[in-house]
């Protein structure tokens, strides 16, 4: 189809992700915070995905129903989304290479030259808060989205009905470090999906949060089934928090409230309460030599992953299609 196909499938496909954005908020809102991309940031990465997974239509690839040219555009498409994801944690990981691991007990207003790493098993005030809002879960931060099952075209599929993050202030060592609550950046892979029926009958506590929460449905009144996702830090195993150390609101206590910038993204614009210019502590499950490693994993293997997949996509499409690769 030349030119005119392929920005006519640049412009329908920008057309959908508005469509998206203005019609599912939730889902937006939850990639968003997934990826930590907001604004023209993440349009721009979009953009530069879809000019690249549309090339082969550019080249002559023809666009009927069925062509399996296709099939490499979508793990093309699939490789942008986790390189997105690995890129997005490397700021994040070169502040925890600069940060100065010290244990709780050990850290004070001056350790560390401005950044450190420290870990324990969270202490919360009230354990009863301390949970996820639906699978009762011990949680300190809690980033959970509902969906209800609804139907598009012949099938059914899970609707994005509502999104939102609960956090809880904790200490760590006893109360020697202190953590408030916030819009945290956090790396944790515990997640509980919840599903209930129509007709299924809710447990007390998650009746209660559905008739708090205005764009959840009526407990009483729902007529599709209904599944809730959270993503959560454990509160009843060690959580890394990174940031900058101040002193606390007693003596001998340090409190962890911001954390440097990161400059490649700007990531930390969605993850802070005010308009200073830092953000708030990054939260990451695990000690803090788990948490090293998980975002090792999620910047090398999971980039590595996304830039075969991003490459093998396209010469997957173009040798599915009589297209000429343009060398």
């Amino acid at each position: 189809m030349g030119v005119v196909g392929y920005v006519g499938f640049l412009g329908v496909s920008v057309a959908v992700a508005v469509g998206v954005k203005w019609f599912d908020p939730a889902i937006a809102a939850q990639l968003s915070r997934r990826t930590g991309l907001t604004g023209a940031r993440g349009w721009a990465i979009l953009l530069v995905a879809l000019v690249w997974v549309f090339l082969p239509v550019l080249a002559g690839a023809p666009v009927a129903d069925g062509r399996p040219w296709v099939i490499g555009a979508a793990i093309s498409g699939v490789g942008f989304y986790l390189g997105t994801i690995a890129l997005t944690s490397l700021d994040e990981y070169r502040i925890l290479a600069a940060a100065t691991a010290v244990p709780p007990a050990d850290l004070s207003a001056h350790t560390g030259g401005g950044i450190v790493a420290t870990s324990g098993v969270p202490t919360v005030a009230d354990s009863d808060a301390a949970v996820t809002p639906i699978s009762g879960e011990p949680s300190v931060h809690t980033d959970w989205i509902a969906q209800q099952r609804t139907r598009l075209g012949f099938r059914k599929v899970w609707s994005n009905v509502a999104t939102s993050v609960e956090s809880i202030p904790f200490t760590l060592g006893d109360g020697a470090v202190a953590v408030d609550s916030g819009r945290h950046r956090v790396f944790s892979n515990a997640e509980r999906y919840t599903t209930v029926a129509e007709d299924e009958s809710l447990p007390d506590a998650v009746a209660e949060f559905m008739r708090s929460s205005p764009d959840l449905p009526d407990p009483e009144a729902r007529d599709a089934r209904t599944r809730f996702i959270e993503e959560f830090v454990p509160s009843s195993e060690p959580v890394t928090v990174v940031g900058e150390p101040t002193q606390g609101t007693r003596p001998g206590q340090v409190h962890i409230e911001s954390a440097p910038p990161d400059r490649l993204f700007g990531t930390h614009t969605d993850h802070s309460e005010s308009d200073r210019d830092d953000t708030e502590p990054i939260l990451i499950r695990g000690t803090v030599d788990d948490a090293r490693w998980l975002l090792q994993k999620r910047l090398f293997v999971v980039g590595g992953f996304g830039l075969v997949m991003v490459l093998g996509g396209q010469l997957l499409a173009f040798w599915l299609s009589p297209a000429s690769l343009p060398l």
